[in-house]
């Protein structure tokens, strides 16, 4: 089954020498808060291709005291307070109509908490995901920074990566994507899920592509 891709959000997506440079990308927030989120914190970011690297995010929450237990990679940090940003590549899936089969496109998800710990995946659908390497986590460069009442993120989507998993060598304006970014906790005294391209579902569920924002590259 085959559904229509929802752009209601497109981001405009530069290419950039520096990550400098990411001051002068377009600004995205996450402001859509789903399925009776208990807070709302306000979450920023923008994104850009950086030159030699590969997909550049930077996310700001601001949220003082980010729940933070968990310290290390591939640990279940959407538990804690978490940023989130999810990344679809359909080229190779999209139908003459310009529909995808939503379970059968691949997509990463990176997913990390204000301790830098992050849990990053790929795969084809929810359940059945390759984690990172430690090398393939290296590359992305995560960082995270604290400041009094608000905490950041850092990180690169890197071109090997893309190359080795969705066989991109280079992300051209013809490259077809889609993203989302997420501002999330499971936990039940602080439980939300803040998105930036709107998710319909019943349930609590960030794993739809079909719902993602497209991605145009300027």
């Amino acid at each position: 089954m085959s559904e229509k891709i929802k752009e209601t959000i497109t981001y405009e997506m530069y290419t950039i020498s520096s990550k400098a440079e990411i001051v002068n990308c377009p600004t995205f927030e996450v402001s859509h808060f789903l399925w009776n989120s208990k807070q709302q914190p306000k979450t920023v970011g923008r994104m850009g291709y950086l030159e030699g690297k590969g997909i550049f995010v930077q996310m700001t929450c601001y949220e003082r005291n980010p729940r933070r237990t968990f310290c290390k990679h591939r640990d279940p940090v959407y538990q804690d307070s978490a940023l989130e940003a999810f990344f679809a590549f359909p080229n190779h899936q999209l139908l003459d109509n310009g529909t995808f089969n939503s379970n059968d496109v691949l997509y990463f998800n990176f997913e990390i908490n204000a301790n830098g710990a992050m849990l990053a995946q790929y795969g084809a659908e929810r359940y059945k995901r390759t984690f990172l390497t430690d090398e393939e986590y290296e590359l992305t460069e995560v960082k995270t920074t604290m400041e009094e009442d608000c905490w950041s993120i850092e990180l690169i989507v890197p071109n090997q990566l893309l190359k080795q998993v969705a066989d991109i060598s280079d992300l051209l304006p013809e490259t077809i994507f889609y993203c989302n970014f997420y501002k999330i906790s499971e936990s039940k005294e602080i439980e939300h899920y803040g998105a930036y391209s709107k998710i319909f579902s019943e349930t609590p569920d960030f794993h739809l592509p079909q719902y993602f924002a497209k991605v145009v590259i300027r």
